[in-house]
Formats: C-alpha cells, structure tokens, sequence
C-alpha cells in the first residue's frame, strides 16, 4: 500500500484527502477511491488533472506521496484579462498625451 493525496480547492475551501491505495492504482481509481467526486459534487469530465501542478492522464500510475490535483475550469482566461489590461494601458497613455 501507498499514501497518496486527492486534492480539490475551490477558493477559500480545500477538501484535501489522504488514502492508502495499492501500488498499481492509476489517477481515476485514486480520485474514485478518494470518494472526492461525491463529497465535493465534481464531474470529473469537467476537470483537468494533475500531479503536483503537472498535468497527467488519468491512466497513469500513482506513487507513493503523490498529490493528486483536480483543477477548476477556468473562469477568465489569463491571456484574455492580459489583452484587456494592455488595451486599456494603451487607451490611458493615448487620452493623457496632449494633442499637438
């Protein structure tokens, strides 16, 4: 047996579970034995996985002190608010130069 760590974050509550799994137990039969996906209502279609901040396939092998991480979906993304912050930089800086 191995202890691994199913982890799932959500802003201000992390529900983080420890468990024991025998060592030829893969990310998906970790997350189901977690019982993760019923306490924090995850459908797991939904969600992006990793291992310590690494994305992984769900049919790779789990190791001894693992941390499996199931990662929300994005609300904004992070390109896009960069976009906006730059354009909007660049309007301040065109409405403050006097025009000649």
């Amino acid at each position: 047996m191995i202890n691994i760590q199913v982890v799932y974050a959500l802003p201000n509550n992390p529900t983080i579970i420890n468990c024991d799994v025998d060592d030829q137990t893969n990310v998906l039969q970790a997350i189901t034995k977690s019982n993760i996906l019923s306490l924090c209502q995850i459908k797991l279609d939904e969600h992006l996985i990793g291992i310590y901040g690494k994305r992984c396939d769900l049919n790779e092998l789990v190791k001894n002190g693992d941390r499996i991480e199931i990662y929300r979906p994005l609300i904004n993304d992070p390109k896009e608010i960069r976009r906006r912050k730059a354009a909007q930089k660049n309007n301040d800086e065109r409405q403050r130069k006097p025009n000649a």
